[in-house]
């Protein structure tokens, strides 16, 4: 997992399908169109690298999707406001519905205690590897508000030196 600025980008790493993504994330503002992005680049295959620009409301931390990927890693920014997300070890949760290859994802059960809990806020990115399990749409407010966001996926395998 990584949490940092957007400007930071380029410590992390120097391959293809990074820079794609960041490319295609420096180009977007909160009205570029909501829905899935195909982001292109040398090299790429269709669906190697993606994006999903998408409106939600804001929830309680126990009414959160908490899952896991095994093909994608996932770049979460928000657009127009904060959330608070979390991280997770797999080996710390239990299963809630079997790995489901369409969506790329396995479902947890919440945990009783969070340990890793962070606001993620517009001008960051939280990088999530397949084998973090995480949980974002988190409310920081006491009243659920609306909020955009994007989350980029990257086929990790393109992201290995």
């Amino acid at each position: 997992m990584i949490l940092d600025a957007l400007a930071n980008w380029r410590l992390y790493s120097t391959r293809p399908a990074w820079k794609q993504a960041f490319a295609w994330l420096q180009t977007i503002t909160p009205e570029t169109a909501l829905g899935e992005h195909a982001i292109a680049g040398e090299g790429l295959k269709e669906r190697d690298v993606y994006a999903i620009l998408f409106d939600f409301q804001t929830k309680n931390l126990l009414d959160t999707t908490l899952e896991a990927h095994r093909v994608y890693a996932d770049i979460h920014v928000p657009l127009t406001g904060p959330e608070v997300h979390a991280r997770f070890a797999l080996e710390e949760l239990d299963e809630k519905e079997p790995f489901d290859a369409a969506r790329d994802a396995t479902l947890f059960l919440h945990p009783e205690r969070f340990n890793a809990l962070f606001t993620l806020h517009p001008g960051q990115f939280a990088l999530y590897l397949p084998g973090d399990a995480h949980l974002s749409q988190c409310k920081t407010t006491p009243a659920p508000v609306s909020l955009r966001k994007v989350v980029v996926k990257v086929r990790a395998e393109l992201l290995l030196p």
